[in-house]
Parts: C-alpha cells; sequence; structure tokens
C-alpha cells in the first residue's frame, strides 16, 4: 500500500510539473508575440522557482532555467516568426545582417553564464530585468527619429544584444526593438524583426550552453544545462500562444499592458534578487 501511494504522489508531482510548465509556456509565448520582450522574462524565474521546489540547488536551478528559457524559444521564436512574416512585417535584411553577430554573442554570453555562480547569475538577472520594467513602466520607448531605417553600428549591437540576452535566458525583443526604433524602424516591424533575431540568439546560446555543460550531469532529464521537458512542454505551449500575441500586437494599443508588465518586472527583480 505504502508503494502505491508513493507512486500515486509521484505521478501528481510529474502532472502538476507538466501543468505549471504548460502555464508558463502559455503566458510566455502570448507576451513574447504581443510586447516583442524576450519570453524568459517569464519562463527564467518560473523555472528557477520550480526546480527549486524540486530540491535543486540554486547553483545548477539558475543556469538550468536560463538555458531551458533559450531551448524553448527554438520553438516560440520560430512561430512568432513564421505569422509576422506572413503579415510582410520582417526586414529580411536587417535579420541577415544582425543574426549572425547576435548568435556568436550569444554563444560567448552562454559560456560565461555558465561559468558564474548561481546565485550571482540570478541577481544579474534581476538587475537587468528591473531595468527593463523601469523602461517599461515608465514607457521610455524612443520615438521614430526621421532617419531612413537601417541597423547602424550592428557589429557592436548584434553582440552586445546577443550576449545580454543569454546571459537572462530572453530572446533580446528587450534590447532589440529599442535599438531598433531608435534606427527608423516602425515599432511593430523593429518587434517582427526582434522576434527573427531571437532564433539565432536562442541557437547561440543552446551551443553555449551545450558546450559549457558538456559531460556534465546536472539533472535527470537533461542533458547539461538543458533539462528536456521544460523545452519541449514550455517550448510547445508558447509556440502555440505566440501566434495569438502576435495577432494581438497588430490590434492592441500595448502602452498600458506595456505599464502592467514593467511593474510585474520590478516585482519578479526583488524576488529573483533575494
Amino acid at each position: 500500500m505504502t508503494g502505491i501511494v508513493a507512486r500515486r504522489e509521484t505521478v501528481q508531482q510529474v502532472l502538476l510539473l507538466v501543468l505549471l510548465l504548460l502555464i508558463t509556456g502559455l503566458t510566455a509565448g502570448l507576451l513574447a508575440g504581443l510586447l516583442g520582450i524576450g519570453g524568459g522574462l517569464v519562463i527564467v524565474p518560473a523555472l528557477s522557482f520550480l526546480l527549486r521546489a524540486r530540491g535543486v540547488e540554486v547553483e545548477i536551478a539558475v543556469p538550468v532555467a536560463v538555458a531551458t528559457s533559450l531551448g524553448t524559444m527554438l520553438l516560440t521564436s520560430a512561430s512568432a516568426v513564421w505569422f509576422h512574416a506572413r503579415r510582410d512585417a520582417v526586414h529580411w535584411p536587417t535579420v541577415a545582417r544582425l543574426a549572425p553577430a547576435m548568435a556568436v554573442g550569444a554563444g560567448l554570453g552562454a559560456v560565461f553564464a555558465a561559468a558564474l555562480p548561481g546565485q550571482l547569475l540570478a541577481k544579474v538577472f534581476a538587475l537587468l530585468a528591473a531595468l527593463i520594467g523601469i523602461r517599461m513602466l515608465l514607457s521610455l520607448n524612443p520615438s521614430r527619429p526621421p532617419i531612413s531605417p537601417y541597423p547602424r553600428g550592428w557589429w557592436l549591437a548584434g553582440p552586445a544584444i546577443g550576449g545580454v540576452s543569454a546571459l537572462m535566458g530572453i530572446g533580446g525583443g528587450s534590447f532589440n526593438v529599442p535599438y531598433l526604433v531608435r534606427n527608423g524602424f516602425a515599432p511593430v516591424q523593429a518587434v517582427a524583426i526582434a522576434s527573427a533575431c531571437g532564433w539565432p540568439i536562442a541557437l547561440g546560446g543552446v551551443v553555449g550552453f551545450l558546450i559549457a555543460g558538456w559531460n556534465q550531469h546536472l539533472l535527470d532529464l537533461s542533458l547539461g544545462y538543458l533539462f528536456w521537458p521544460g523545452v519541449v512542454v514550455v517550448g510547445m505551449a508558447g509556440a502555440v500562444s505566440a501566434p495569438a500575441g502576435v495577432a494581438l500586437a497588430h490590434r492592441l494599443p500595448a502602452a498600458g499592458l506595456r505599464r502592467i508588465f514593467g511593474l510585474l518586472l520590478l516585482l519578479i527583480a526583488v524576488r529573483m534578487f533575494w
């Protein structure tokens, strides 16, 4: 009887984990498509909390959450880009110029993130998330300047955005969109380009974390720093909900939602910092 009860509790725990991963993915995908932000701003804190609740040490939980978040974006970014492209919102020459630079920066950023102590990485995430949250809360978004759209300084901005994004486990939209708007792109087009650049950032970050975690068995059902249940469940859920966010982005003024999410980010940042 004891064995049956233990088995039933284990199944319940697994089902609860899958449910929470589904909710995380659906929320992250919707926000990524709607606001052009990296879904990792939701995924990393959520996965860190779930892994810590399962008894995983913080030194492992945080980098695994960051790496897994990047892995999910290989699915969510592809989905969001498909729907942006159907609306002819993606400027592919700009993507072709930025993507390689961002992928290289993301790979280096991932290796650096894996080398940081988990608690320090959590604090880095918290500080950067707080800065993003303040900018969103105060609507500190640059207006479109009267210049022709072109990714000026891409050779510096690309690796920098990719590296910081990999540190946080995000697709880079929080940094990419303001950069593109400052360089003359319309906000909706900037969101579309940022979504397209999220895939090479995710790929570069995943490769970096795979290299950093090679031959390390950190968790069951993981390959190095990538927790596969999180990659698959969160990624698939995000891929399903991201198109809905994209559709809303083309219909709704997102200023109010950005302020609400900015406040939420500040609360998340405080929790992650401590």
